[in-house]
């Protein structure tokens, strides 16, 4: 789910969900694009972008052969003979819900598997550069802000939402992060290596989210949002695709209550959300991918 690390240093997300009965779409075939070689996907992405000049639905397009795939916190790291996370920098056998967005932008604003390699480094890293402690581990203090800054994604929330829009904060600073819950595994970092400072960004509350849905664009990244807790350093922790079949929205997302990435109806996934009261959902956050950095 949110920004995951390792296989031993993840994360909290969904730590708290209760599996239950869910509509969701029949598993379809074997993952696409885990079944390819190299070429294959570079053929993939170039017919792509030739023949598609709708960036939302290629993003839709190329998520889908992520369909099936297992999910599996932390499955990418830094690569072999990197410490402290020597997972591959990248792989399609396994995805969480960060590392699927990641790929999927990646691969749907790249030509060819290489530069897709080389885009996946600068919108999971800060300035490009694969370092654990460069690792945009924060969504609110890093991923979101950085990669609005680097010209990845755009803040759609206001679009969608209107009135019901209201803006939440989350703190994080060494303070903070020495009051976090001790049975949660978190990121490998020192409370001098953790972003200080607060960050805010806009939200559609959840029970006005339900109302809404509708009227999110497919290609959409949606985000969730807790209420903010004091021995919590995150507030978001998870993150899907929008996506649309025959006329109705689905959450296509990697996640741990189906056991891999699958769609899952966004009607249904906000009633979910709407039940959870251990650390309630406060609201969604709605991002577009931009196509101005497309690698050709």
């Amino acid at each position: 789910m949110l920004t995951i690390m390792t296989r031993n240093v993840v994360m909290p997300l969904f730590a708290l969900v209760v599996l239950i009965a869910l509509p969701l779409e029949a598993a379809g075939p074997a993952p696409g694009f885990a079944a390819m070689s190299g070429s294959q996907i570079d053929a993939l992405l170039k017919r792509s972008i030739a023949t598609e000049p709708d960036l939302d639905k290629r993003i839709q397009d190329i998520s889908e052969n992520f369909l099936g795939v297992p999910f599996v916190l932390s499955p990418l790291g830094e690569g072999p003979g990197n410490t402290p996370d020597s997972d591959p920098l990248i792989s399609f056998e396994a995805a969480d819900c960060t590392t699927f967005i990641e790929e999927t932008l990646a691969l749907t604003l790249s030509v060819n598997l290489k530069r897709a390699k080389e885009m996946l480094r600068r919108i999971r890293y800060r300035g490009g550069r694969i370092d654990y402690l460069q690792r945009k581990h924060f969504m609110m203090a890093q991923w979101i802000p950085l990669n609005e800054k680097a010209g990845f994604i755009e803040d759609v929330t206001r679009q969608v939402g209107g009135a019901a829009v209201r803006m939440v904060g989350k703190r994080l600073d060494p303070e903070v992060w020495n009051k976090r819950r001790r049975d949660k595994a978190w990121p490998l970092l020192k409370p001098d290596q953790v972003p200080c400072g607060e960050s805010r960004l806009p939200i559609i509350p959840i029970e006005s989210a339900c109302g809404l849905y509708t009227g999110i664009r497919p290609g959409t990244i949606l985000f969730v949002v807790r209420k903010d807790v004091a021995n919590m350093p995150v507030r978001i922790t998870h993150m899907g695709l929008v996506v649309d079949k025959r006329g109705k929205r689905f959450l296509r997302h990697a996640s741990r209550v189906f056991g891999r990435v699958a769609d899952e109806p966004l009607e249904a996934f906000f009633k979910r959300n709407l039940g959870y009261t251990r650390w309630p959902v406060e609201g969604i956050n709605l991002q577009k991918v931009k196509d101005k950095c497309v690698q050709k």
